[in-house]
């Protein structure tokens, strides 16, 4: 006996640290095994029983498990008893319990993959569109000592393909005449995928701060960043952490909650997160299952004239310069060709150039735009040109910081008298030098102030000086009051400058008053707006002083349209005026009236149920024709709109699988949002035997359709859907029998029938 206590020590000696149990059942010393063992990764419980291999101390798991719970392991695999298993990086330190069959892992937090999160939802895709026509229109009809009448009016085709739209002014007056004039005519094409939108008519020039934007008609294709309204285009901070447990994470951007997010074990990466531009502090706040939370407090400046590293865009613009817009209808000037260029090359610096050619005129410039976050933000830039009267150059220079308490923004920009655009047809139109200086100031309590300056002077020598002050301040929770001043002096005019107080005070959602009184006049409102899901509202308001004018007006908005009905008498004269807007449209085979299409809208299909209540973010906005068909035209384009009905609208026997549906329109396109519903025929069929009497209760019933019923008493069988013909067969313990439906009334509601015959296919046993 003492011999063999003696041998035995040392192999107890040599036991595995930490593993002072005996080997598990199956274990063959130092030779490979495999069992299941309940596993747990920094003391998480992982879901069911895991396949472990062991060899010595050394462990091996399956190489999908590692992955799963986000376990870096580049060994490769090896095979045991026929299954491929990965060894335990060196880094894992294991525990194991034989008793209970536990496996303990200890991993660091900074040796799991990385997780990683992104704060802006994901680019949506439009739904699919029908064809649709629209026809927008705003009417006036006015009179104060003569009839006088005009309208606005807008067509447009618009399908997956695109959108094509011509609009006009049409304009009439006792004694003058009829006037009709052409707007804008385009054709707009998008690329979600790409982001970029093609134009071809009427349309405008892009245009850094530096240049100049006009009307002209022609062609423009480039990038669209409004293609994806959730992309965050300007550099933002990412957020790094890591965790030893799984955890739930907040970031707070000046306190306010703008990402949460649960994230496993491990390191993890937030970027993309919708921060407050200018400088700021986000609060990284991780938190873990047993309630322990650690904070980390980061500054940081962000400017929306930047690009993220590697990102650009581009636009370019060729056709002819549009004059007398509003005017003519078909007046055009010299063409021209024109071509912008920005691009992020790191994030904290971007590039931007533009180029402009015509007959007359050829102009190229560039600029930089940096964040020092220390300081702010910065932008520079140059431009050259050759024209009609020489060359000349351009130079703008600007400054602005932005924080929560207060920022400030400088800018100054200078041309030459040679300096020429696309644009400029006179000294006039040539800002020869333009300052512009703005600041303000967060209070808290106390409110806000801001005060800015203008001072332009164009090439023809004429000057205008702006300079504005503005304090408001919350008193209490039921006022709101500002103090201005606002002085102007334009050049051949005498400077002018006023000075008061203004007023407001909330009584409710959507009736305020408001009082202003300053040097040149006093004047008093009380304006009650109308719901947005449709109603009444009103204003009427009165001033003296300057400007004496008493002015009441009644308005309706309603889902075909908007009416208003003003009256009005300054200085000593009274006009009455009748303006009517709205929308006609063709969709879903048939014409809608609707309020004015201006951006998506939606076309809602609830297959022959009339005046069923839809709702849009939960709002009631429509109810559907006695064809099931409504239209909601106030739709966010590229976004995700949330669609609803009301399941009480619907009758009992139509059934609804889900009443919410998101769509995603196109640029004033019709997304079709048909609910699919499925209408019943309850009823009830008596089943007897050939006996007459009723088949027994709680027998099981199987239709032809392959639905699952069951029998009640007296031989009753509810059928959610009952048709002409159908074939019931009803185990009844002792045989199986079948029962055909016949003799249904087309009109009855919740028919009866029978009793129905159920006939054995062989007799059961005596």
């Amino acid at each position: 006996m003492v011999a063999l206590c003696l041998l035995s020590r040392p192999a107890a000696a040599q036991a595995p640290p930490g593993h002072g149990s005996p080997p598990a059942a199956g274990e063959d010393g130092d030779g490979p095994s495999l069992m299941l063992v309940r596993l747990l990764v920094n003391g998480q419980a992982q879901e069911g029983e895991i396949l472990a291999g062991r060899r010595g101390d050394a462990w091996f798991l399956k190489a999908a498990d590692l992955e799963r719970w986000k376990i870096r392991a580049d060994a490769p695999p090896v095979t045991i008893d026929g299954e491929a298993l990965v060894p335990l990086p060196s880094f894992i330190t294991p525990s194991f319990d034989a008793a209970s069959q536990q496996l303990d892992l200890t991993v660091p937090a900074e040796r799991f993959a990385v997780q990683r999160l992104s704060g802006s939802a994901g680019r949506l895709l439009p739904t699919a569109g029908t064809f649709a026509a629209f026809l927008n229109y705003d009417l006036s009809v006015s009179h104060q000592d003569e009839l006088a009448s005009s309208a606005f009016l807008e067509a447009g085709l618009s399908d997956d393909w695109g959108l094509f739209a011509n609009s006009m002014t049409v304009g009439q007056s006792s004694g003058i005449g009829n006037g009709v004039v052409r707007l804008d005519s385009y054709f707009i094409r998008d690329d979600p995928q790409d982001l970029r939108r093609l134009i071809l008519g009427d349309t405008v020039t892009t245009s850094p701060d530096w240049g100049r934007q006009i009307r002209y008609g022609g062609v423009r294709y480039g990038t669209e960043f409004g293609l994806s309204p959730t992309l965050i285009t300007f550099p933002t901070p990412a957020f790094l952490g890591r965790t030893a447990v799984p955890s739930n994470v907040e970031l707070l951007v000046n306190n306010a909650v703008r990402f949460q997010s649960d994230v496993d074990q491990g390191p993890f990466s937030i970027d993309q997160v919708p921060l407050v531009t200018g400088a700021g502090e986000v609060t990284l706040v991780v938190r873990d299952a047993t309630g322990v939370e650690r904070r980390v407090r980061t500054p940081y400046y962000v400017s929306p004239r930047l690009l993220s590293a590697g990102l650009s865009a581009w636009s370019f613009e060729a056709g002819a310069e549009r004059r007398d817009y509003g005017i003519a209808s078909f007046s055009y000037g010299t063409a021209f060709a024109a071509g912008s260029y920005r691009r992020g090359l790191t994030d904290w610096l971007t590039v931007d150039a533009r180029a402009e050619a015509s007959g007359d005129v050829q102009m190229l410039g560039g600029g930089l735009s940096f964040v020092w976050p220390l300081l702010g933000e910065f932008s520079l830039a140059l431009a050259g040109s050759r024209g009609r009267e020489g060359s000349g150059g351009l130079y703008r220079a600007s400054f602005a910081r932005i924080t929560p308490r207060w920022n400030i923004a400088l800018s100054y920009q200078r041309a030459s008298d040679g300096f020429d655009q696309i644009g400029i047809d006179r000294p006039a139109d040539r800002i020869a030098r333009q300052f512009q200086a703005s600041a303000g100031a967060s209070l808290g309590d106390l409110g806000s102030m801001v005060v800015t300056w203008t001072d332009l002077e164009y090439g023809d020598g004429n000057r205008a000086r702006i300079g504005s002050a503005n304090y408001s301040v919350g008193i209490g929770s039921r006022a709101y009051m500002s103090l201005f001043a606002l002085r102007s002096d334009m050049a051949g005019r005498e400077p002018e400058a006023v000075v008061g107080l203004g007023l407001t005070i909330p009584l409710g959602t959507r009736t305020s008053v408001y009082a202003q009184g300053d040097n040149r006049n006093r004047l008093a409102e009380i304006r009650r707006t109308a719901p947005l899901s449709g109603g009444w509202g009103y204003r009427l308001a009165g001033s003296e002083g300057e400007n004496d004018r008493q002015q009441a007006e009644m308005n309706w908005r309603g889902s075909t349209g908007e009416l208003s009905l003003e009256a009005a008498r300054f200085r000593g004269k009274t006009g009455v005026r009748l303006l009517a807007s709205g929308g006609v449209m063709f969709a879903a085979g048939g014409i809608h009236a609707s309020r004015r299409i201006e951006n998506g809208f939606g076309v809602v299909e609830v297959p022959g149920q009339g005046n069923v209540r839809i709702y849009q973010e939960n709002r009631p906005v429509a109810r559907t024709d006695r064809r099931g068909i409504a239209i909601v035209p106030d739709l966010r384009p590229y976004e995700a709109n949330r669609i609803s009905l009301a399941p009480s609208d619907l009758p009992l026997d139509v059934r609804l699988p889900d009443d919410t549906m998101i769509v995603v329109p196109r640029i004033r396109g019709a997304a079709h949002a048909r609910f699919p519903v499925e209408q019943d025929r309850p009823g009830t069929v008596v089943v007897a035997t050939a006996d007459g009497k009723p088949v027994a209760a709680g027998a099981n019933v199987r239709t032809d359709g392959g639905e699952t019923l069951f029998v009640g008493f007296g031989g009753e069988i509810f059928v959610r859907n009952l048709r002409e013909g159908m074939v019931l067969e009803i185990d009844t313990g002792g045989g199986v029998c079948k029962a055909t439906v016949t003799g249904i009334a087309p009109r009855d509601t919740l028919p009866r029938i029978g009793p129905v015959a159920c006939a054995f296919q062989r007799e059961p046993a005596p």
